[in-house]
């Protein structure tokens, strides 16, 4: 295994917690942040148990390419620390899982301190892989899980880890393997259907069940997978109707199913990227020169680049186009061209939300014409609140905030009516609307830890800043975290106690691996 406990432990806590696993951490704002919850301050809290009924936990619906809303989670604190300490513990059971050559998305030691990253390479990767698996062969198969997190049965981990004969024989809670499937329950009322999307603790335990069917299934066929989406290359079309059937009935046995609109086999030779890929690669702009020798494109070419995107996301609406085509160009406008593209931006962010974390740049860009984009972000914000969009209310939100643009008050209405937990943080954190977020935190049935739970987060903020009493009467879950001065905003330049004790022991570890590795077997140091 090439990812060590002790790095596990501090990805998990401090950098995979929320649902930051797009590389360029697109799914919600930067202010949002768990670095401060070191394992020292897990420690303390994993020292209580879990609540009887488990823990709610707070949804963020994160708009996909196809303008369809999937929902993300963040979990209660205790609950996700208990989780991490279940899986941490074993993590040496969890072996197979990083050593699996199937699987290319899998735990792995990142440059920024993350355990799982969900983007696959860069294109040449992908071909590299396409081109040696493919070569020889006749036939490519696609086809992937039917709402794989939503649809694992929870008493499929233990399954997974220990075997089905043993892990059924062997039913006491007490059993680590077993822990790890209560664990998992408790982030979500007890239930055993689904895992929560987000948290990178899902990913290892999807990653758990998957494998088992890739140590099968990996012997016979020559496949790789991408989270759950699954291509083989094969001989003969039967072959390839042979490994739909066999990974049907390995899939069967863990309670899972094959998704039958995504499945298709393809004869080759045929195209490795998407038609649409390849699309607008040909169509990309000419482009010029600047005096540093830095290409740079014109406001008429990016906005004919953009509007060639658009209908070409008409023709192919499961694709992320429009994000494809903005990315590729969005880096190297000329000056003037990042006033126009900002302004087509902003039309389309009203229909793509998928669009708004790409913006950034260009706002900070144009800051001064900030007042002009400032009526567009509230039109955003009102429209993605209408249509409960979390993506779009926090994003709008967070620009709106950090530019200190004026938010309308039709704003505030719209996103307290939303009941979003993440667009009513963004909200407070405006430092203008702090009753009215007060005043629905305080309609919010106090008697019904769920309620509670869905909203920790905005609660767990006001509560750090003095504004509200913890919540929770017979938890100090909240009191825990405060005393340790956690804070799930961003503070840039702050660095808690528990923070600056967690940093001397990596260094001190650092230091003495070192020195271990300058002594000989016999004890003797090395020069």
């Amino acid at each position: 295994m090439t990812v060590n406990k002790d790095y596990v432990e501090e990805a998990l806590l401090c950098h995979n917690y929320f649902p930051f696993q797009k590389r360029m951490r697109e799914e919600l704002p930067p202010v949002f942040t768990s670095r401060q919850l070191v394992p020292d301050v897990a420690v303390k809290l994993t020292a209580k148990k879990h609540r009887k009924e488990g823990y709610d936990q707070v949804e963020y619906l994160m708009t996909r390419h196809t303008n369809i809303s999937r929902p993300i989670s963040i979990p209660h604190p205790l609950a996700y620390c208990h989780l991490v300490k279940s899986i941490v513990d074993n993590w040496a059971e969890f072996s197979y899982v990083c050593d699996n050559n199937v699987s290319k998305v899998k735990p792995d030691k990142y440059a920024d301190n993350r355990l799982l990253l969900m983007d696959y390479g860069d294109n040449c990767s992908k071909t590299d892989v396409a081109l040696r698996f493919g070569f020889g062969k006749k036939f490519r198969v696609h086809t992937d899980i039917t709402n794989c997190f939503p649809s694992i049965y929870t008493h499929a981990i233990p399954w997974a880890l220990v075997g089905f004969q043993y892990s059924k024989s062997n039913r006491k809670n007490s059993l680590w393997f077993n822990q790890v499937d209560y664990c998992q329950r408790m982030l979500k009322r007890g239930e055993t259907q689904g895992i929560a999307i987000g948290p990178a603790t899902s990913n290892i335990l999807s990653e758990a069940v998957l494998a088992r069917i890739d140590e099968t299934l990996s012997e016979e066929f020559s496949y790789f997978r991408y989270i759950d989406d699954y291509t083989c290359y094969c001989k003969t079309f039967e072959e390839g109707q042979l490994f739909l059937r066999r990974l049907r009935e390995e899939l069967k046995k863990y309670k899972l199913v094959l998704n039958i609109k995504k499945t298709e086999t393809v004869e080759l030779p045929a195209p490795i990227e998407p038609g649409w890929i390849v699309d607008l690669s040909t169509r990309m702009p000419a482009g010029y020169l600047n005096d540093k020798n830095i290409k740079r494109y014109s406001s008429s070419e990016a906005v004919r680049f953009i509007d060639y995107a658009v209908r070409v996301n008409n023709e192919y609406p499961d694709g992320s186009v429009l994000k494809y085509a903005v990315k590729s160009i969005i880096n190297h406008l000329d000056e003037p061209a990042k006033h126009q593209v900002l302004l087509y931006l902003l039309g389309l962010v009203r229909y793509f939300p998928i669009l708004l974390p790409l913006i950034d740049g260009l706002l900070a860009a144009n800051a001064g014409y900030n007042h002009v984009y400032a009526k567009y972000l509230n039109v955003i914000c009102i429209e993605n609140s209408l249509e409960g969009r979390s993506d779009g209310i926090a994003w709008s939100l967070y620009y709106l905030n950090k530019y200190k643009l004026p938010i309308s008050y039709e704003i505030v209405e719209k996103v307290v009516a939303s009941k979003d937990c993440i667009g009513l943080t963004m909200l407070y954190m405006s430092g203008e609307f702090e009753c009215e977020v007060i005043g629905f935190l305080n309609a919010v049935d106090h008697s019904d830890l769920y309620e509670i739970d869905q909203y920790w987060l905005l609660f767990y903020q006001l509560f750090f800043d003095g504004k509200l009493s913890n919540p929770y009467a017979n938890d100090d879950t909240f009191d825990i975290l405060k005393a340790e001065d956690v804070s799930f905003i961003e503070r840039e330049d702050h660095q808690t106690i528990a923070e600056k004790a967690f940093s001397a022991k990596k260094v001190q570890a650092i230091f003495t691996s070192v020195l271990d590795s300058r002594i000989d077997e016999n004890g003797v140091s090395i020069p």
